[in-house]
């Protein structure tokens, strides 16, 4: 998620921003950070398209607001062929140092196809943590949250990020993304990507994304944009 300094300040302080940005821990800097995200499915199934937008602006040292809606296309999906889901609230800086940060988040959750018998509102904790290595061109960020939706009815789910970067416009990431509604099996994916910056600090990210939870590979490919609001 990233880039936001000037354009007077070095490209390699541009993309160290942009990868601790993304290690989800760290406050965005100023300017704020938005990741717009396309996943499509692989096309021997009927296609499936997962639109993600990610949007954080910082409103103070430590704190910041984030917006995350979801919306999810295809014959496949749900009863009418879509489902979504819009998630909005607050992130604060517990712990920073120059190579670790320590955050918390509280939100509120609408979801279209909720769980039978459970609401369609929910609220969500979660706790980030993150460390940067290698003087900076890496990271690691583990995020894990708990939600519960109207009606009483549980989830959880384990997010985890490794980063690096091979050269000053180049992010590699690996990621890993777990989630257990109560009542049923854990969905378990995984996604491997690179990101290109420009002199700007904007960048295109392209990636594979697979299932590792069924028989089903279900691969898909990933193309994100990273940026700021105003861009």
């Amino acid at each position: 998620m990233r880039a936001r300094i000037r354009a007077s300040l070095s490209l390699g302080l541009l993309v160290f921003a942009a990868a601790r940005a993304e290690a989800g821990a760290w406050i965005a800097p100023e300017g704020g950070q938005v990741i717009q995200t396309e996943v499509l499915s692989a096309p021997d199934d009927p296609p499936v398209l997962e639109s993600q937008l990610y949007l954080e602006a910082p409103v103070a040292e430590r704190v910041s607001l984030v917006a995350r809606p979801w919306l999810e296309n295809g014959e496949t999906v749900g009863e009418e062929g879509w489902r979504a889901e819009v998630e909005g609230g607050v992130k604060a800086a517990v712990l920073r140092t120059p190579n670790a940060a320590l955050a918390v988040q509280a939100s509120a959750v609408w979801r279209s196809d909720p769980d039978f018998g459970c609401g369609e509102g929910a609220g969500e904790v979660r706790a980030l943590g993150g460390v940067s290595f290698a003087e900076g061109r890496g990271f690691v960020n583990a995020e894990t949250a708990a939600r519960l939706h109207d009606g009483g009815c549980p989830a959880g789910r384990v997010d985890l990020t490794l980063g690096y970067r091979p050269a000053p416009r180049w992010l590699g990431m690996a990621e890993t993304f777990v989630f257990a509604p109560e009542g049923r099996e854990a969905a378990v994916k995984a996604q491997f990507s690179l990101v290109r910056f420009s002199e700007r600090g904007t960048g295109v990210q392209l990636g594979l994304r697979l299932r590792l939870d069924g028989e089903d590979a279900e691969p898909a490919l990933v193309l994100a944009f990273w940026g700021r609001p105003r861009d």
